[in-house]
């Protein structure tokens, strides 16, 4: 119960700081797959209103072993719209089961399943040929552990393309992940988007490929 008393907490405070819109449209959905060295995730989820959207998130992690099954809600906590560009904070909680992933010819006993709570804060900004981002993400996975993690991306569009055009971007993301064996990697990626779908491929600095993909409906 303490827990979710800290989440509705945060949730009122992120409420009243923030003046949201929507991300997506009303009565909008959307697809969300992450792969990537550390986690295969998917999140599907609708907007409700134009200030919130909910939906399903599981997230496989590879360094605990664990699956992480619950709801998550979004919410566009500000947004800047210039002439020139855009720019926007999103607050995101999510509320879960996470279970062990182990596998029937592991040695280990199987662990117990217990409750998880994820919680970020991201921001953007952007202009018709840069993109800045910055993002942190917390998880309290129960017996499992926590984990934690700082994102940041640059990127640039090697041509401005008219509306309904395919749009290139070359990126780079750094992290932070202090739990992780590897606290500090860089990927090299590019994005691809036209109209509701976008793709990301990507190659980290062990090798590992990122595959992301998004679909609005």
């Amino acid at each position: 119960m303490q827990r979710i008393a800290i989440i509705f907490a945060i949730y009122s405070f992120l409420t009243v700081q923030a003046e949201a819109r929507p991300v997506s449209y009303p009565d909008a959905w959307t697809l969300m797959l992450r792969n990537d060295a550390y986690q295969n995730s998917l999140h599907a989820h609708y907007t409700f209103d134009t200030e919130h959207s909910l939906g399903l998130r599981l997230r496989y992690d590879r360094e605990q072993d664990s699956v992480f099954t619950g709801a998550q809600l979004n919410r566009l906590m500000k947004r800047w719209n210039k002439p020139d560009s855009q720019a926007n904070i999103y607050g995101r909680i999510a509320l879960g089961h996470v279970a062990d992933d182990k596998d029937s010819h592991e040695m280990r006993p199987k662990r117990s399943d217990d409750e998880g709570l994820f919680l970020g804060l991201s921001g953007d900004w952007e202009t018709r040929r840069y993109f800045v981002s910055a993002s942190a993400e917390y998880w309290d996975n129960g017996r499992f552990g926590d984990f934690s993690s700082l994102h940041g991306r640059v990127g640039i569009a090697p041509y401005v393309a008219n509306t309904g055009a395919l749009h290139t971007w070359f990126m780079i993301e750094g992290h932070n992940r202090p739990e992780s064996r590897d606290k500090l990697g860089a990927t090299a990626l590019v994005r691809f988007f036209k109209g509701p779908s976008l793709v990301e491929l990507g190659i980290d600095d062990q090798g590992e490929p990122l595959l992301n993909y998004i679909h609005r409906f």
